[in-house]
């Protein structure tokens, strides 16, 4: 038996540019592979988050020729880069099962992922007025800081949710002078942020409450019951299975 030396060609995989919508960044990238279809789809079914991050950001950073970093990738733009990866890669369509509301019968409900946009909340705003001419200018948090922003119900200094919420400083404006964050270790920007007033703290909360997130709504008919329901979605984990 004669043994082929010469090496196998590699498919041509096509490729799209978008333009993200949180940072503006025009990117190109490519559908994902059926090897890195598995370990995301594995990923899901542990239900182990730092498994599911893991596999999101090796994906995404394969995806975009390493050219985007999913590490300093923040939430919107991350949760979109993903879905039109996904889009491009299995499908324009994703169908995963809703529980009624009723019956709690479970539904195979088609969704549209061309129509998944996303949803910025009334009144949000990345610029925290502390006085009339002092603030901050906020930046998105990546996933990695997400889970301990919103999840921690007992935010304190020495808790991780408060050094996420100092990490998501740009700048301070003090009248016409500029504090750059990437100036001062994190432990200054700690402290800053622990001497503000509760209703000062309450603003940046508020940031990060109505940042802009995935969101999509369904509605449909049991088809056991035959009762309508009304579900919002807006987890990857709703439009990828």
């Amino acid at each position: 038996m004669t043994t082929n030396t010469m090496t196998l060609p590699k498919p041509i995989l096509p490729e799209y540019s978008i333009t993200l919508p949180a940072c503006k960044k025009k990117v190109k990238y490519r559908p994902f592979v059926v090897k890195e279809e598995k370990i995301l789809l594995m990923a899901l079914e542990s239900a182990e988050i730092e498994q599911i991050v893991t596999a999101l950001k090796g994906v995404i950073s394969n995806c975009t020729y390493g050219k985007l970093n999913p590490e300093e990738l923040s939430i919107p733009d991350l949760c979109f880069m993903f879905i039109n990866i996904r889009a491009k890669s299995v499908g324009e369509t994703s169908t995963p099962e809703l529980t009624c509301k009723h019956c709690e019968a479970s539904n195979p409900v088609e969704i549209d992922l061309t129509k998944i946009k996303l949803k910025t909340h009334e009144g949000h705003t990345n610029k925290i007025k502390l006085s009339s001419d002092r603030g901050m200018i906020m930046k998105y948090p990546t996933i990695e800081m997400a889970t301990s922003v919103i999840d921690d119900p007992t935010i304190n200094p020495d808790s991780e949710s408060f050094e996420a919420i100092a990490s998501c400083i740009e700048t301070i404006y003090d009248g016409e002078n500029v504090y750059k964050s990437e100036d001062y270790s994190i432990e200054e920007l700690i402290k800053f942020v622990g001497e503000l007033t509760h209703k000062q703290f309450d603003s940046i909360l508020k940031f990060f409450e109505t940042m802009p997130e995935l969101r999509h709504i369904v509605n449909f008919e049991c088809r056991k019951c035959k009762k309508n329901n009304k579900m919002i979605l807006g987890g990857i984990r709703d439009f990828f299975l």
